[in-house]
């Protein structure tokens, strides 16, 4: 289903922003950091999400340039999400049951689930693949 956005809203996310094709090492910190604050807003606008869109395509292209980017594990993802989102890991024991298995995650000890995969994606507006060993 597509929302609809607020033109005049929209305008004004964008004029702060001003997005345009990412140059330099700075400008990338700068749409970084937009996408991570916009990455872990609980309740994005309609505005926000299609700017989030855009910001995080341009911000992909400049990486797929620029860096050579290892996969990264599971595990790893999901440590990198709990130390630059602030969020407490007691907020995800919901998702994996308990604080062990969540810490037997994070270590390496065992592997994310299909449905905890799901949950991760569904809370972090992110794709469930992120969380599964390909």
């Amino acid at each position: 289903m597509t929302q609809t956005i607020n033109l005049k809203v929209y305008s004004q996310l964008v004029a702060e922003v001003t997005p345009k094709v990412i140059e330099t090492e700075d400008e990338y910190e700068q749409f970084l950091a937009v996408a991570e604050r916009l990455t872990f807003k609980q309740e994005q606008t309609p505005e926000e999400s299609a700017l989030y869109d855009l910001v995080t395509m341009l911000v992909e292209t400049y990486e797929a340039q620029h860096y050579q980017i290892d996969r990264s594990s599971p595990a790893e993802v999901l440590e990198h999400i709990i130390e630059s989102s602030g969020i407490s890991r007691d907020e995800l024991v919901e998702i994996f049951g308990s604080v062990e298995t969540l810490d037997r995650v994070l270590v390496g000890h065992e592997l994310i689930n299909t449905s905890q995969a799901q949950a991760l994606a569904k809370r972090f507006k992110l794709s469930p693949q992120i969380f599964l060993n390909s």
